[in-house]
């Protein structure tokens, strides 16, 4: 009977751990909810506005076909990046630019240093975009050789890459980004930089990655 007892109380005891481990769970996972949804609210209360770009400046340091199908070109761009949110703030963590012209793309990507943006703030890049000897379509070809001195061109600053938002110590995951400034840039064979022809405000497109 001794024996019998000692049985069933292992068997409570054994219960009570169970019950216990059960409550500690639901515990946690109910904390887990909770900041998931403090979280959740927080983002979508202050749903962060896609950041803005202008290309202030831009010159043709040198534009030139080099060879059968190839063209050498030098792009200096200024581009400016605000954050238009009051309470959040912004990593940009991998970001990369690059030129066409006429739509096609005549200089490799440039990368662009990682930058971290405060709430209602500004940042400046000033790339040197450069190709060298890099196949370009006949009919860019023949822009660029046939354009007389006065003739302006058709080009695009395009920028890529990687942000995250940062609500007070949280931090989104990745965002992919996409802008691109258009603007008409004076030719004259790559004799020196020339003056700068906005055209449009720049397009940005940011989306969610998996």
């Amino acid at each position: 009977s001794s024996a019998a007892m000692t049985k069933a109380d292992c068997g409570q005891h054994d219960d009570e751990k169970k019950k216990l481990y059960r409550r500690i769970i639901w515990v946690v996972l109910i904390f887990l909810g909770l900041v998931l949804l403090t979280i959740l609210i927080i983002y979508l209360v202050l749903l962060p506005s896609k950041p803005s770009f202008v290309l202030q400046d831009a010159s043709v340091v040198q534009m030139k076909a080099t060879g059968p199908g190839l063209i050498t070109s030098a792009i200096q761009a200024t581009i400016v990046a605000h954050n238009p949110n009051n309470r959040i703030g912004i990593f940009y963590d991998r970001i990369e630019t690059n030129v066409a012209y006429l739509n096609q793309q005549i200089t490799p990507s440039v990368m662009l240093p990682q930058t971290y943006q405060s709430p209602d703030e500004s940042c400046v890049w000033t790339p040197l975009i450069c190709g060298t000897d890099v196949p370009a379509a006949p009919y860019v070809i023949a822009s660029i050789q046939q354009a007389p001195n006065y003739a302006s061109g058709s080009f695009s600053v395009r920028i890529a890459g990687k942000l995250r938002w940062q609500v007070g110590s949280w931090t989104s995951s990745h965002y992919g980004f996409y802008v691109q400034c258009d603007a008409y840039l004076p030719l004259s064979g790559g004799r020196g930089p020339h003056n700068f022809l906005p055209s449009y405000p720049c397009r940005t497109d940011v989306w969610s990655q998996p």
